[in-house]
């Protein structure tokens, strides 16, 4: 049989097929399966075969190419947060299959077995009836074509279905939007509490104190220099303003902290910034919960299957043990909290940290039960909301679910990794979404004008928009502490805040010239020799990166 559906326990289920869809409908899926897998052999291929699966999301590593070549036994599942997509590329046929049904717990299976290349989806089910029938679409392309024209054709549906809209068409009511296009992203880590967290659940009486890099005094000194040093347009975005800094005691944000001048010099300082001519908004969380929160109880917390709290075991942030905050509960802390601190003065893209690089949680708590889908539908009414109240709504990720409404994301992806089962990085989503949503590569292209030449040349490759973290660094002897680069930008001195906008003003000086091309799709990317890069973009611009020379050119 060439295209079949198989649960964990070895059940067939039927499917059924149109013109370009494959279904598995709900009504035949009983409870009790941890997953279905479908096949479907005429996209399977063998060692040798002219070209290549395309893999959207390599576990939030970017998206890769595995070719046909002749490879070790292996195989690899990924969650595909970033797009409900994959490809695959034969001598004579070349398809995009897009996920629509129950495709925000899809994971991606590919492996190859004695020569034999295999590739398929599988839902994960937790045990319960999902809340969607399981579809596939085929979207059947040339036979020549691409993983360039593979993300053209889902840019293309995302278009035509209405579930974004181009950046052209957006600024033009959407001034917010419009000013950050052609402004780099300046976040300023202000104050924190030791992490990892040594202090688990914190109190009043055992809370750690927090420490104080940049006052919102010294922000004015920052806004002096960018003026001095002719940075004309910038978002500045406030991290860690609210009550025990950066994480301190989510979701509790008032008051502002004291340690960093107070409310009175934080409203002083916003006025300050829209005087010289900047945009400056704030970080605020609608994910994460820590039990010194006066808001805090067992009721706000996400209960996973055995109807244990959920939280984030592998590290402690400055506010201790991170519980996962349902997200019902977090809508309404939201549409409590945003307006208050809206009326603070902030204004532009506002920033909500991971909302849209977390997995779409379910939470089993029988008071508050959500699904994946009741998720998203609540965190779209949190975005909506953000765009409403500030002009805009930013996060950390890109994961596609968020694609409605998401303005920036801090990055695309982590950097990625060298994979056997891997042949080639390639900027899938970038294609995809270029001309839609304003960006930065990967994570390590933070601060790029302190990092080196490659950096800058990724950043140029697919179009990114310049973003500059003050204080990326404040993990204490922890591993991840570099997981935005080892460089870093401070303030600690008059020397350092001078230095740290030079590099700033570096990126501005460039970005001036090419943030037109932001509201412009990107037609292809290809590597047309070892280490040389040609993007392509919709108004016939050629941007060549050459990372041999360590150096790049534009031309229309």
């Amino acid at each position: 049989m060439t295209l079949k559906a198989l649960s964990n326990t070895g059940k067939e289920f039927n499917i059924v097929k149109s013109e370009n869809t494959i279904t598995v409908k709900k009504s035949d899926i009983p409870k009790g399966l941890e997953y279905i897998e479908i096949f479907d052999e005429s996209l399977f291929a063998k060692a040798g075969d002219e070209g290549y699966f395309c893999i959207a999301d390599l576990d939030g590593k970017g998206s890769g190419l595995c070719f046909f070549n002749r490879k070790s036994n292996g195989k690899r599942v990924f969650k595909q947060n970033l797009m409900p997509i994959y490809g695959i590329k034969k001598a004579d046929r070349c398809v995009l299959v897009i996920v629509e049904g129950y495709k925000y717990d899809f994971n991606i299976v590919f492996e190859v077995c004695d020569g034999i290349y295999r590739i398929y989806p599988k839902f994960d089910l937790y045990g319960a009836v999902p809340f969607c029938d399981i579809t596939l679409r085929y979207i059947e392309l040339e036979p020549d074509a691409t993983y360039s024209d593979m993300a053209k054709a889902y840019r293309n549906y995302k278009l035509s279905c209405g579930q974004c809209k181009p950046l052209a068409e957006r600024i033009k009511n959407n001034r917010s939007l419009g000013y950050a296009m052609q402004a780099p992203e300046i976040r300023i880590r202000m104050g924190w509490k030791p992490a990892p967290a040594q202090v688990l659940e914190q109190t009043p009486e055992n809370e750690p104190p927090m420490k104080v890099a940049c006052t919102f005094s010294r922000v004015r000194d920052i806004i002096d220099e960018l003026k001095n040093q002719g940075v004309d347009k910038a978002q500045i975005c406030l991290v860690g303003w609210n009550v025990s800094g950066h994480d301190g005691r989510y979701p509790q944000i008032f008051p502002v902290e004291p340690a960093l001048g107070g409310e009175r010099e934080l409203k002083k300082l916003i006025s300050y910034a829209k005087e010289n001519g900047y945009r400056i908004v704030c970080h605020t969380n609608s994910t994460d919960c820590y039990s010194i929160a006066e808001d805090f109880s067992e009721d706000i917390v996400v209960k996973d299957r055995n109807g244990d709290m959920s939280f984030r075991a592998d590290v402690a942030w400055s506010g201790g043990r991170q519980y996962h905050l349902c997200p019902k509960k977090a809508y309404e802390f939201a549409m409590r909290d945003l307006p208050a601190v809206r009326a603070l003065g902030f204004e532009g893209l506002h920033y909500i940290d991971v909302l849209s690089v977390v997995p779409l949680r379910w939470c089993y708590d029988k008071k508050h039960p959500v699904t994946s889908a009741d998720t998203l539908e609540i965190y779209e009414k949190i975005m909506a909301r953000s765009a409403e109240l500030f002009g805009g709504f930013a996060s950390e990720g890109c994961f596609d679910f968020a694609s409605k409404y998401l303005d920036y994301g801090l990055y695309v992806s982590w950097v990625p990794e060298e994979d056997a089962m891997i042949d080639k990085h390639i900027p899938l989503w970038q294609m995809v979404y270029h001309g839609i949503i304003l960006y930065n590569r990967t994570t390590d292209t933070v601060n790029y004008t302190v990092k080196a030449e490659k950096n800058h040349l990724q950043v140029i490759e697919d179009g990114s928009r310049p973003s500059f973290y003050f204080y990326s660094r404040f993990l204490e002897g922890s591993h991840q502490d570099d997981w935005l680069g080892k460089e870093d930008m401070v303030c600690d001195t008059d020397e350092q805040l001078k230095y740290s906008v030079s590099k700033i003003k570096q990126a501005y000086d460039e970005y001036k010239n090419t943030c037109r091309l932001q509201m412009q799709f990107i037609e292809s990317h290809d590597e047309v020799s070892g280490g040389i890069f040609v993007t392509k973009y919709s108004d016939g611009t050629t941007v060549t990166v050459d990372y041999n020379r360590e150096k790049y050119s534009i031309s229309k």
